[in-house]
């Protein structure tokens, strides 16, 4: 459940501003531009229509705010609304509230991330949302919406991949689960490759770790293992460029090897465990009824 303690969000002020319940005409309502959500199930509008058709109404209000050029920017309901015109209802009841642009960003992301429905990739992008507007860190987020940071992290990552991949994910082609592996492809054509390989084979989340797998080893750099200076920093620099993380090699007195890395923040450290193939506490959410079955 979503929580409202971050003293970041406490001057948003959402809770006083008066709102007002009305009955507003369809025709006066208008898509917010706060919102993240791009893709709406076709099926589940129609039973939300099913719904709505038979309480003769919309019985949790939208919520919108007053446009300057007339009519009603929605803040919080769009699918009550694509499903109110789809069976032809006149008007819904609506929560009117004089909602700046923060507080109004700040709700829509919220409501889309309380939805069970919502894609990984409009997710990520409410998430994106939070950070932009309010500065939220990964974990602040996290600690809100009930979810570990490592996942949020990960949600986020997808918006990095090719289009074409994204929208596999948008239109339920490929699952977060499956998604996730391509994450570490450097290269868009890459991710393009193996995302057309798993869909038109039908690959599991494990096949398609192994394909990164396989990419993966086969752009790591080939460097000597000595003592000497130039090979260690010849070393250091490739391993910089596996990790994504500044790295010191050395060498002891004693002939032990010694391997350090440099991670900024939280977020650096996940991705170079993401990189070494370390499991964390998101390694749950991979698989799920989405995942098929490899051949």
């Amino acid at each position: 459940m979503y929580q409202t303690d971050l003293k970041k969000l406490t001057s948003l002020n959402i809770q006083a501003v008066p709102v007002e319940l009305r009955s507003l005409p369809v025709d006066l309502l208008h898509p917010g531009i706060w919102q993240q959500r791009s893709n709406f199930d076709e099926e589940g509008l129609d039973e939300l229509a099913d719904s709505m058709r038979a309480a003769g109404k919309n019985v949790i209000p939208i919520i919108v705010a007053p446009r300057r050029e007339g009519g009603f920017s929605i803040i919080a309901g769009e699918r009550r609304w694509r499903a109110a015109q789809r069976i032809g209802q006149e008007f819904l009841q609506a929560l009117v509230g004089n909602y700046d642009h923060q507080q109004a960003t700040f709700i829509t992301a919220v409501e889309n991330l309380q939805r069970e429905n919502l894609n990984p990739i409009d997710e990520a992008r409410s998430y994106q949302a939070l950070i932009v507007e309010f500065e939220l860190t990964h974990d602040e987020i996290a600690k809100q919406i009930g979810k570990s940071r490592p996942l949020v992290t990960s949600y986020l990552r997808l918006l990095a991949l090719d289009i074409r991949v994204r929208d596999a994910i948008q239109t339920g082609r490929l699952t977060y689960g499956q998604a996730r592996p391509l994450c570490a492809l450097k290269h868009p054509s890459q991710q393009r490759d193996i995302c057309e390989k798993a869909l038109r084979n039908e690959w599991s989340v494990k096949r398609i770790s192994e394909e990164v797998s396989k990419i993966s080893e086969k752009a790591r750099p080939t460097v000597r293992l000595s003592d000497t200076d130039p090979d260690l920093r010849r070393l250091e620099r490739a391993v910089s460029e596996a990790t994504g993380l500044e790295c010191v090699v050395k060498r002891s007195s004693a002939g032990q090897w010694q391997l350090g890395f440099n991670a900024g923040n939280s977020d650096s450290f996940q991705g170079l465990l993401e990189r070494l193939g370390v499991a964390t506490d998101e390694a749950e959410d991979d698989a799920g009824p989405g995942d098929l079955p490899g051949p």
